[in-house]
């Protein structure tokens, strides 16, 4: 080469895994047909997973399509669970007369995310 310098390639790891065979020739045509590996689409899947990491039904959504929509028994039990103890939160705070606080004003699953991960990063600090 003259004159450049090539990056150096970031470790690498080799992976084996098991899949039906006909799925896989028909994974491979499709693939071959758009110009892409069988490597190159594994990277995008992990790479896309590693993006959205945060949003699991977007994630259950690409490796299993038909699932995804579907709450597992144990997700729907602590669904049910949560949506029980958000009820007897609002019944208390207004048996209490605790001003402030009715249904509506309870903070979203994602505001209470974010608080969470405001009050651990400034643990961190």
């Amino acid at each position: 080469m003259s004159g450049t310098t090539a990056a150096p390639l970031a470790r690498q790891t080799q992976m084996n895994t098991r899949i039906d065979a006909a799925l896989k020739e028909a994974g491979d045509a499709v693939l071959a047909r758009l110009g892409y590996s069988p490597s190159a689409a594994v990277r995008g899947l992990w790479q896309y997973m590693v993006d959205h990491q945060e949003d699991a039904a977007s994630v259950r959504k690409v490796i299993e399509p038909g699932a995804a929509s579907a709450l597992s028994d144990e997700a729907a039990r602590k669904a049910s669970a949560i949506a029980g103890l958000r009820s007897l939160y609002a019944q208390t705070t207004y048996e209490l007369g605790v001003s402030g606080y009715h249904s509506v004003d309870l903070p979203s699953w994602d505001d209470l995310r974010e608080d969470w991960y405001d009050e651990r990063l400034e643990s961190e600090a």
